[in-house]
């Protein structure tokens, strides 16, 4: 079973001190963040959900604890078959969050280089959307995947909701879990087969860290990330937006809240900014 870290008594990282960038993976802190700015939280939207960014956040550290008990370790593999959406986001972050590297499979990409990466990669689990269960069986059949955790109900997955169970023992998430052992897995067909590429917890942190300043996000900013954005930019941009607050719009169909425009665009090409927040007027 994966081994858990301690980081206090009572409550999950009561210790840390209030951090400005991720500790671990790209969201290790964030919850503890946003819980002293209560008021500065923002959110990401999907094209029928809402979610603040603390309950995301508090969400990604307990699906995280429940991954650990289930056995997952450092540098394990996991499968992502959703969707630009939420539940995309939300099961990238968590693997990483235990310290596993996230593949998230292109839904658009044939059945055949799916399971070629998930055979490439080793990897055992799935998370899928609710849709993509049945599609997400399949590749179980043609690779060594030996589960499927499904966001809503499915028949032959497991539900999401289980790892969000307490544990039995009372033992916590700690942010600093997935140090150095996470990332983002990419995979692309090339004449000589298959190609899977890394991106480490150090070039995730990276994009991050330009992508926030360069942007200049803040919290009054409504970033979309749109179908087809490179994925470890894409996981890097969401994970920034977050940090500093601003509203998250993910999928090509997913419109801004009512009275607000996008700001900040990452569609195929680099994240580039589209306009100002209301109320800002120097140049970009």
């Amino acid at each position: 079973m994966g081994a858990g870290l301690s980081s206090g008594t009572d409550r999950p990282g009561r210790h840390l001190p209030r951090r400005d960038a991720p500790i671990g993976s790209l969201t290790g802190g964030l919850s503890e963040r946003l819980r002293l700015r209560p008021t500065r939280g923002g959110t990401i939207r999907g094209r029928d959900r809402r979610v603040d960014g603390l309950t995301f956040a508090a969400t990604i550290e307990r699906a995280a604890a429940g991954l650990s008990r289930r056995g997952m370790c450092l540098g394990d593999v996991v499968g992502v078959l959703a969707p630009v959406s939420p539940e995309r986001f939300l099961a990238t972050y968590t693997v990483m969050a235990v310290g596993g590297r996230a593949l998230p499979l292109c839904p658009s990409t044939s059945t055949a280089d799916q399971a070629a990466a998930l055979g490439e990669t080793d990897a055992r689990l799935i998370l899928a959307d609710a849709g993509y269960t049945g599609a997400a069986q399949e590749l179980a059949e043609r690779s060594r995947v030996r589960q499927i955790i499904s966001f809503g109900a499915s028949r032959g997955a497991t539900p999401f909701e289980e790892l969000l169970l307490p544990s039995p023992d009372g033992s916590a998430y700690n942010p600093s879990r997935g140090l150095f052992d996470n990332g983002v897995l990419g995979y692309e067909s090339t004449p000589d087969g298959l190609l899977t590429t890394l991106y480490p917890h150090n070039d995730l942190l990276a994009r991050f860290t330009d992508l926030r300043g360069r942007l200049g996000l803040g919290p009054e900013d409504v970033v979309a990330v749109e179908d087809g954005a490179d994925e470890p930019t894409g996981t890097a941009l969401v994970a920034s937006a977050l940090w500093t607050g601003a509203c998250v719009v993910a999928g090509s169909d997913c419109p801004p809240p009512e009275g607000r425009c996008v700001t900040v665009r990452c569609g195929r090409g680099a994240p580039v900014r589209v306009a100002l927040p209301e109320g800002r007027s120097e140049d970009f």
